[in-house]
């Protein structure tokens, strides 16, 4: 299929090939995009879930940045248990 479009393309003239790349473009491209119909959703009604949807978000970036480190601690914290220290 592509490749006939190529075909097509490629026979055409050059005032011609506008045109047919502008209504090939066109099939492509969305229609409404996700922020455009959140934004029309969500913030233009004045609902509070943008506001819980970033804090939920954020809370799940924090959470996972932070979770190599309290890994980290806690592995320490049992290898020094299994040497006889209390750790910190």
């Amino acid at each position: 299929m592509a490749f006939s479009r190529f075909r097509q393309f490629a026979s055409m003239k050059m005032k011609e090939k506008a045109s047919a790349f502008k209504a090939t473009a066109k099939q492509f491209v969305p229609q409404k995009g996700f922020m455009n119909s959140y934004n029309e959703k969500y913030i233009k009604t004045g609902s509070i879930r943008p506001l819980n949807d970033v804090l939920i978000y954020v809370f799940i970036l924090a959470y996972g940045v932070g979770w190599p480190t309290e890994l980290r601690h806690m592995k320490h914290e049992q290898e020094m248990k299994k040497h006889g220290n209390k750790g910190h």
